[in-house]
C-alpha cells in the first residue's frame, strides 16, 4: 500500500470515524445531520459537491496506489514529505476544532436544534476552522498525488464548503444567535484569521 492511500485512511479515521465515535460515547448521538437538512437546492448542491470531491480523492488515491494514473507529476520524496506534513497539520487543526465544539459538533444542520455559538479556541481565529482544516487536507493530497484531477477534486470540495457555509450554516446561525453572531462575524474571518484593523465591507456576514 502506497503512502497516499495510507494517509487517506488515517485522515478519514481521525477526522470522521474518531469524531463520530467520540460523539456517540459522550452524548449517545452520532452528530450526523445531513439527513435532517431541508434538502433545498443549495443543501443538495453542497452535499453533492463535497461527496464528489471526497470520492474523487479516494478514487485517484487508489489509482495512484495501483500505478494506473497517467499524466501525473513526480515530486519525489520532497513532495511526499511536504504532502504528509500538510495533511498532518490539517488533521491537527480539524481535530482540535472538532474537540473545541464539544457536544455542539455536527455534520449538517438540523433547524430544530438550538446549539450554542462556539467562539473560543480555534474559533477565535476562524469561524469555520474545521472547513479550513479540510481544505488544507485537499491541498495536502494535491501534493501527495500531483495530478490535475486531484486539484479539481479540491476545487469541488471548496465550492461545496462555500455553499454549505454561506447558504446553509450562516443563515441558520443568524436565525438562532442574532446580533451576537453578527458581531462575531465582524471580528472573525470566515476561514482565515482577520488582520487587525482590516476593514469589513459586509456588515452582515464577512468574507
Amino acid at each position: 500500500m502506497k503512502l497516499p492511500l495510507i494517509c487517506f485512511i488515517v485522515c478519514a479515521v481521525l477526522i470522521f470515524g474518531f469524531r463520530v465515535g467520540l460523539q456517540l460515547r459522550r452524548t449517545g448521538d452520532h452528530g450526523l445531520r445531513l439527513a435532517q437538512q431541508r434538502s433545498t437546492a443549495a443543501e443538495l448542491a453542497a452535499t453533492g459537491l463535497q461527496a464528489c470531491g471526497l470520492l474523487g480523492v479516494l478514487v485517484l488515491t487508489v489509482l495512484d496506489t495501483i500505478s494506473y494514473l497517467p499524466g501525473q507529476l513526480d515530486l519525489g520524496s520532497a513532495g511526499a514529505i511536504t504532502g504528509v506534513a500538510v495533511c498532518a497539520l490539517a488533521v491537527a487543526i480539524t481535530m482540535r476544532s472538532q474537540y473545541e465544539m464539544g457536544d455542539a459538533w455536527r455534520i449538517g444542520v438540523d433547524a430544530s436544534e438550538k446549539n450554542p455559538l462556539v467562539t473560543e479556541g480555534m474559533f477565535k481565529l476562524s469561524r469555520n476552522p474545521i472547513y479550513s482544516g479540510m481544505l488544507l487536507v485537499g491541498m495536502g493530497f494535491a501534493i501527495l498525488v500531483p495530478h490535475v484531477l486531484m486539484v479539481c477534486c479540491a476545487v469541488l470540495s471548496y465550492i461545496g464548503f462555500e455553499i454549505q457555509v454561506r447558504k446553509v450554516e450562516e443563515p441558520y446561525l443568524r436565525s438562532v444567535h442574532g446580533q451576537s453572531y453578527l458581531e462575531y462575524c465582524r471580528n472573525v474571518g470566515r476561514y482565515l484569521p482577520r488582520l487587525r484593523g482590516a476593514p469589513n465591507h459586509n456588515s452582515r456576514v464577512s468574507k
